[in-house]
């Protein structure tokens, strides 16, 4: 009697120890099940894609200061006292405009009594000439005469400096002067600069020291003329990037007080290099299309150069090519699974990547992504509905992607 009490108590605990081990495996196999549900991200799903042409476009990044077409810095060529200033900054000028003006009158001497020396050598060398002077004769003449015209130019010239002309149309920028100042002539003729960044030859009557337009404008500036309307900008490219662009290369540019796009094209890329804290780069000129609205001299633009850009091309989302070794491969909608598919892949811009074979206009392809939260209306797995987690999150708008609240946050 005693051993069969001793049998139904040991039986007793043995059923009390197998249960606490079930309930114990239980909880922990409940327990990974959820930690693996939680590793993996419920927000990355995939959609079919349906196979189309489309553009690829291949870009440099770089950035730029706006600055005028054309500026022309002007200083006067002669000395002497200002009498005049007809522009103010903001002013509107028309090539050739007089801008300023020195006192001129012992200038006019000069060149009165210059020509009047002139005159009298070339009178003496047709006299010497009609009355058959010795051939010493005549070339003493004809030395005589070649030195009073080089003096007359040299005074015409002094007298066209004491006047300063715009040699383009454009706005005033700068004014250095005031009636009564003293001023000393500096050397250098009328110029502007352009583009390319080198002076180009104005109108006699004026003097200017040329600069490029990426430089700021020279202390001696007297006055300074830009153009309307017509604007470049001054960009560098990173030395990695630079074999990629070329004169002609079209580029979209991005300026914050502009209103409208602005579009422009490389007209100039330099040879030689600056560095600047171990970082080298190149300048690169890029005209601006037309005369777009909102643009300011000086203010900064960031510039895309398109070195490459494919139309009409067969492209599929990136994200659907699965590259293994050397060889790139898409899953092919087919009925309701898929097929492996390997294609030829070109060129690839941003999300885009071009195929060269393998597929066709209108197959779909499978593509990976990753839901963002948005407005969707449908319920996630914890919310109790059918989406992938979340009550109220969806891709691309109510109700999520393609049905009921895929993604979204809950």
């Amino acid at each position: 009697m005693s051993a069969m009490l001793q049998w139904a108590r040991l039986r007793s605990r043995i059923v009390i120890v197998v249960a606490v081990v079930i309930v114990l495996v239980a909880g922990t196999l409940t327990w990974a099940a959820k930690r693996s549900s939680a590793t993996t991200d419920p927000q990355v799903t995939t959609r079919n894609v349906t196979v189309s042409t489309g553009t690829i476009t291949q870009s440099v990044s770089a950035s730029g200061t706006i600055a005028p077409t054309d500026t022309a810095d002007l200083s006067f060529t002669s000395s002497g006292q200002v009498t005049g200033v007809n522009v103010a900054v903001g002013s509107k000028v028309a090539k050739g405009a007089t801008l300023a003006t020195i006192n001129s009158a012992s200038l006019s001497g000069s060149v009165a009594q210059a020509r009047a020396s002139v005159a009298s050598d070339q009178a003496r060398l047709d006299s010497d000439k009609s009355a058959s002077a010795s051939s010493a004769q005549i070339t003493a003449d004809q030395a005589s005469l070649a030195a009073a015209q080089s003096q007359l130019a040299s005074a015409e010239s002094a007298l066209s400096g004491a006047t300063l002309t715009s040699p383009i149309a454009g706005t005033v920028s700068v004014v250095n002067l005031t009636i009564g100042q003293q001023v000393s002539g500096s050397s250098g003729g009328a110029g502007s600069s352009g583009s390319s960044g080198t002076g180009s030859s104005g109108s006699s009557g004026s003097g200017a020291s040329s600069s490029s337009s990426s430089s700021s404008t020279s202390s001696s500036t007297q006055i300074e003329v830009i153009s309307t309307g017509s604007y470049l900008v001054n960009a560098t490219v990173d030395d990695t990037a630079i074999g990629q662009v070329a004169v002609g290369d079209q580029a979209v540019i991005t300026v914050q007080s502009a209103t409208s796009n602005v579009f422009g094209t490389v007209s100039s890329v330099a040879l030689v290099a600056s560095t600047s804290s171990g970082v080298t780069t190149f300048p690169v000129v890029i005209d601006i299309t037309g005369s777009p609205a909102g643009l300011y001299s000086g203010s900064t633009a960031q510039v895309s150069i398109i070195y490459k850009q494919l139309n009409n091309v067969l492209v599929v989302p990136t994200a659907a090519i699965t590259v293994t070794g050397d060889k790139s491969y898409v899953q092919v909608a087919s009925g309701s699974g898929t097929v492996t598919t390997q294609i030829t892949t070109g060129a690839s811009s941003g999300a885009q990547t071009q195929v060269l074979s393998g597929l066709t206009t209108g197959q779909q392809v499978v593509e990976s992504f990753r839901a963002t939260s948005g407005s969707g209306t449908g319920t996630g797995r914890t919310g109790g509905g059918t989406g992938f987690r979340g009550g109220t999150g969806g891709f691309g708008g109510a109700g999520g992607f393609g049905g009921a609240g895929i993604g979204g946050g809950g």
